[in-house]
């Protein structure tokens, strides 16, 4: 998992020691006698490094088409080098690192965990088509909060190789999807659980809002105007036009869109560090080659600002929602007042009258990657909003940036003291299972595709479907198309089906290519290679409180199922 465990029990400790030592070449890449051997390169030329292959990889509808493979299998330890230094990235293209075959494609498998099969009629119904992505961890890569020293195969995403380039992946799923849509079934809606921003700063912030929406001209450069391939549109500091996301999208808070690198709760020490010069824990220096660790001095920004919940909310509510920019407010209220005293959760009725999406903001007041879920935010807003839900008929999906199975009682990252009034992830699956209503819960945070049944007490209350996706920012930096089908049976379908971004330029392939060096290389943590989390048809049945609204529903519904037809290239 792409997350700093133990920081703040190693952070001192590794910063006195001087940081990895491949790092320590680097910042003297620039002679005493003023000579340049990189001849005004500050990065390499990405049409140099990731040349378009003679042999293109092939633009499929998703997953269920064909698979990409590395050239290389997985290594069973970390290499001795950092693929975010030029020695280790050098190191590990020569071994085939970054190299990708294509691979056969995957099948949807079914899964009947909850107790419900479907005889899969011709009266199939299709209720809802959505996207689902996580954890853009979209970094300002040369923030003074940077924690690039401390970044090692052990305690990962403090420095990624491919860190300057997520912009380009972001803009390039969203083309992709984009691509893969029917002009005669555009998707319903698009969500992103979590992590979207990397360090809670005001500008990456901005920053996905921007990416999201398509804004021209975006530029993802802090502090100096950085050039470190000279001329326009050849570097990721560069500013582009990115592909704006091609569905009104949902944006749900995590752990690092609110702390500090995702695990310190903001305080003014740290809020002075953000908008400083000096970098503690190191950051990356664009004005030298490969652009190093330093620790400072470096110029400062006042768009690093730190900003809270309420100040996230006022910039959601702020963009421009007009057109498939929306909703206005996207997740929030568009007016009124917004009460994030119990965080900032949001209730959206993404198919009015028939799908209720509740997203929990789980993360930690107290500090800390691990999600938390409090007492009064289950009692205040979760039951109440589901007791409505039952009321006015519709299917509930959750939506929260962690799971259960990362949800803790415990102080911080590594302290001790229990928070008194926090469900363990044993109480909060019982009560959500519990609720018939509840049919899956989307969640992010693990960097890793998952589905997990969490089964409920008895046939009418079956309990609900987890459905994790992978992370945009590591490897595979994959997306979930969603389908909700109407099996005219008494039982619901719910398609999840993975689909791989296409590069069309040699950044989006450098991106690729160092994700994927930093996978095989064992620099980030493995991931499931299993079928069962990968493109399922999740069964799950009806609940009684929204037969009526199903029903309804199925009159001017599509016959046509996209993920048996459209993902799969028909």
């Amino acid at each position: 998992m792409r997350r700093l465990a133990l920081f703040a029990s190693i952070v001192l400790a590794v910063t006195a020691c001087g940081g990895d030592d491949d790092s320590a070449p680097l910042d003297a890449s620039v002679p005493e006698d003023g000579g340049d051997p990189h001849m005004g390169l500050r990065f390499p030329r990405c049409e140099d490094s990731d040349p378009a292959p003679a042999t293109p990889l092939p633009h499929v509808a998703s997953t269920l088409v064909s698979t990409l493979v590395p050239h290389v299998d997985r290594q069973e330890r970390s290499g001795p080098r950092n693929p975010a230094f030029d020695i280790g990235e050098t190191m590990y293209r020569g071994l085939d690192y970054h190299l990708v075959d294509v691979g056969p494609g995957q099948p949807h498998l079914t899964r009947t965990d909850l107790g419900a099969t479907t005889t899969a009629t011709t009266e199939r119904r299709s209720l809802a088509w959505f996207a689902h992505l996580s954890d853009f961890q979209l970094v300002d890569d040369e923030s003074p909060t940077r924690l690039a020293r401390i970044d090692n195969a052990a305690i990962p995403g403090g420095l990624r190789a491919q860190e300057a380039y997520l912009p380009r992946a972001v803009s390039a799923m969203s083309r992709t999807l984009a691509r893969v849509e029917r002009e005669e079934r555009p998707y319903d809606f698009g969500v992103v659980t979590g992590d979207c921003a990397d360090s809670a700063q005001q500008n990456e912030i901005q920053w996905v809002i921007d990416l999201m929406n398509g804004t021209p001209a975006l530029h993802t450069d802090s502090g100096e105007d950085d050039d470190p391939v000279p001329g326009q549109g050849n570097d990721p500091k560069d500013p582009f036009d990115p592909t704006p996301f091609p569905a009104p999208w949902l944006f749900v808070p995590g752990n690092h869109d609110v702390e500090v690198v995702g695990v310190s709760a903001p305080t003014d020490r740290l809020r002075e560090t953000a908008l400083g010069t000096d970098a503690p824990s190191g950051t990356r220096d664009y004005r030298l080659w490969y652009a190093p660790v330093t620790t400072g001095p470096i110029p400062a920004d006042p768009d690093r600002a730190i900003v809270d919940r309420d100040d996230i909310v006022d910039m959601l509510r702020a963009a421009p929602s007009n057109g498939p920019h929306g909703p206005a407010g996207h997740g929030y209220p568009a007016t009124g007042e917004v009460d994030t005293s119990l965080g900032a959760n949001w209730t959206y009725d993404a198919i009015p009258g028939l799908l209720r999406i509740l997203s929990i903001d789980t993360s930690d007041l107290t500090g800390g990657s691990k999600g938390m879920i409090r007492r009064p935010t289950v009692d205040g807003w979760l039951i109440p909003e589901l007791d409505r839900a039952v009321a006015d008929g519709v299917l509930v999906m959750l939506a929260s940036h962690h799971s259960t199975t990362s949800i803790d009682r415990i102080v911080g990252e590594v302290g001790g003291d229990e928070v008194e009034d926090a469900l363990t992830p044993e109480e909060i699956e019982t009560l959500v299972a519990s609720r018939a209503e509840v049919i899956a819960w989307l969640v992010g945070h693990t960097h890793d595709n998952r589905v997990r049944a969490v089964p409920g007490p008895d046939a009418a209350h079956p309990g609900y479907w987890e459905i994790m996706t992978s992370a945009i920012a590591d490897y595979p930096s994959q997306a979930r198309m969603i389908e909700l089908v109407d099996n005219a049976d008494g039982t619901l379908s719910i398609f999840a089906t993975i689909v791989d971004y296409d590069t069309d330029d040699c950044m989006e392939r450098r991106f690729r290519a160092l994700t994927q060096m930093e996978w095989v290389a064992a620099w980030v943590d493995d991931i499931s290679r299993d079928a069962e989390d990968g493109n399922v048809q999740l069964v799950r049945a009806v609940p009684a409180s929204a037969q009526a609204s199903i029903t309804a529903a199925r009159a001017t519904a599509p016959a046509r199922i996209e993920s048996l037809t459209t993902l799969a290239g028909e």
